[in-house]
């Protein structure tokens, strides 16, 4: 490092153009390429199973190889179709709502024409079960997701530590008076977790104060898009204190 100052967090850092990328690159058929770089490459410290290990690269190494026996178990698995028992738990998702709805129609139907309260206390049972159903289907199929964005995730999103080479930070003066926050204009060299540094541009909004203490050398951590590192690096902002200290030890052991 060419310093220990880490530079300032900015005050607002559009996140969603990145998002959007992330989402496009996984949305994708995986390929073979994709499957054998994952345990690589796989540095992201974003996914929640994250807990203080000795690198970000350990964490989510682990987790690739769990999600690849659960979908072994499956007839159709590494085919990017999905189970069968996967599109049964996706159509209950829908046929528990419909079949709730016919039933408590019926059964409102024949209390209206009986008034015996023993329909009421059918619906009251229908609902408690349809709801206690409807939100354990729901609760394993996001788990089921976030388990495959996981084995996924770190072959798209790379981090690293960046190191401010070039930096040229905009006036405060504007044509309504002097402005509270300014752009700074950042050119970073990247020591990422894995594979070879890089230099990208950043651009981030900061207040005054913290523009002040942006120099050369300042360093913080970053993300980028494994397809197109140099032009995708962003100022990550969304980690705890304990991630950023494993994406720090992942690069100097790069």
């Amino acid at each position: 490092m060419d310093s220990l100052d880490t530079w300032p967090t900015p005050v607002t850092f559009d996140d969603r153009g990145f998002d959007r990328d992330v989402l496009r690159q996984l949305g994708r058929k995986p390929s073979r390429d994709d499957d054998a770089a994952t345990p690589a490459t796989s540095d992201a410290p974003g996914s929640e199973g994250s807990a203080g290990g000795s690198s970000v690269v350990e964490e989510e190494a682990d987790q690739a190889p769990r999600d690849r026996e659960d979908e072994a178990r499956t007839p159709e698995a590494g085919t990017g179709r999905p189970s069968l028992r996967e599109k049964l738990t996706a159509s209950l998702l829908l046929v528990i709502p419909v079949v709730s709805t016919l039933v408590i129609a019926l059964s409102g139907v024949r209390f209206a024409d009986s008034r015996n309260g023993w329909w009421l206390g059918v619906i009251a049972v229908v609902l408690v079960l349809a709801a206690l159903s409807w939100v354990s289907v729901l609760r394993r199929t996001f788990a089921k997701a976030q388990r495959h964005l996981a084995a996924r995730l770190p072959g798209v999103v790379g981090h690293g530590v960046g190191i401010a080479r070039e930096l040229e930070v905009e006036s405060p003066f504007d044509e309504d008076g002097v402005s509270d926050t300014v752009t700074a204009h950042l050119t970073v060299r990247v020591n990422p977790t894995q594979g070879p540094a890089f230099t990208g541009t950043v651009d981030a909004v900061y207040t005054l104060a913290d523009a002040e203490k942006l120099t050369v050398g300042s360093h913080g951590p970053v993300r980028y898009l494994r397809s197109d590192p140099e032009h995708t690096v962003g100022i990550e902002t969304r980690l705890d204190e304990q991630k950023v200290q494993q994406i720090y030890r992942a690069a100097a052991m790069n």
